[in-house]
């Protein structure tokens, strides 16, 4: 068994879809998308193993309160060789990096994307087991 993928709901697909692919270097697998059975557009990344949707729901869709904020992932998890790389990019971006490792630079830090997720990073040696 293994994870195919893992979706989240964003507000804006394409600046969301050009946040992970310019910051964390994600691969986009074709174009936005209105599936069928999802009442709204959808994209999909990948780090190459695990596609990360990225889903928007139409305007129009009622949602409830609790809906907002406090519903779905609470983070990701990713391994990156150049953890340099990853916090000049997100400092451009004017994007906070906390928890980080007093190095420099640091092995493991997190962040918040454009939609309020929490990226935890880190490098590999950081002892994760996959």
């Amino acid at each position: 068994m293994r994870i195919r993928h893992i979706g989240i709901v964003v507000q804006d697909l394409e600046r969301t879809a050009e946040f992970y692919e310019d910051v964390l270097g994600f691969k986009r697998l074709g174009d936005i998308r209105t599936p069928g059975h999802y009442p709204g557009k959808a994209l999909d990344l990948s780090d190459g193993e695990v596609n990360y949707s990225l889903l928007q729901p139409n305007a129009e869709i009622e949602r409830s309160e609790w809906t907002y904020g406090a519903m779905g992932p609470n983070h990701i998890g990713v391994t990156i060789e150049d953890t340099g790389a990853v916090v000049t990019k997100l400092k451009e971006r004017g994007i906070e990096v906390y928890g980080a490792e007093q190095a420099d630079p640091p092995r493991f830090f997190k962040f918040r994307d454009p939609d309020g997720v929490e990226v935890d990073v880190a490098t590999p040696d950081r002892g994760w087991k996959y």
